[in-house]
């Protein structure tokens, strides 16, 4: 079967803003055990991790009309607002956790689908396993820091000792690199 197509989600995102409840049931199909399995590396237990999940999916549907898919895949976008739900969770209700994970570890809690899947999903995460690995070490630790450790960038600044400026613009010019690697490569004309 594969992944959903851009497409494929920008049209179920099209649907959520109008307000179809089966589209938010199809993106939670589509995308649940991903979103919870990156949650459940940012907190505590499982417990937490399906109630952020649940906010996640519930900001999702207040805020569907917001998705520009001229900035990103539907996919980065909800896992962008996951990750949000999870660091606003552990700045309000949360105990910091002091343990930092790994980037491969945040996906390795997702149910595997089709081999295909799988075998696509492996791929995608040694690519980009391998692309962050690329990065200079200062911006490899601020973008591990602030996306799979759940850190702002002030937080950040405090635990790396660099100001606060110095983290900003390590983490604009990572996923700058990032976003330039990840671009598709331009199709010659016939």
């Amino acid at each position: 079967m594969g992944f959903p197509s851009p497409d494929e989600d920008a049209g179920l995102l099209a649907r959520l803003a109008e307000r179809d409840a089966d589209a938010l049931a199809e993106l939670y199909d589509r995308y649940g055990s991903l979103v919870f399995a990156v949650l459940h590396r940012m907190l505590p237990n499982p417990e937490t991790a399906e109630e952020v999940c649940q906010d996640a999916f519930h900001r999702v549907w207040r805020g569907a009309g917001t998705y520009r898919g001229d900035r990103g895949a539907v996919r980065t976008w909800l896992l962008a607002i996951a990750r949000n739900a999870a660091i606003d969770w552990r700045r309000t209700r949360g105990k910091r956790l002091e343990t930092e994970t790994a980037l491969d570890r945040a996906f390795s809690v997702a149910s595997p689908g089709s081999t295909e899947e799988v075998v696509s999903g492996r791929l995608g995460t040694l690519r980009m396993r391998a692309l962050v690995a690329a990065l200079p070490a200062e911006q490899r630790r601020c973008l591990e820091l602030a996306y799979w450790g759940g850190f702002t960038q002030s937080e950040i600044a405090a635990r790396t000792g660099a100001p606060l400026g110095t983290v900003k613009n390590r983490v604009r010019l990572g996923l700058e690199k990032l976003r330039a690697s990840l671009a598709p490569e331009p199709r010659e004309l016939l």
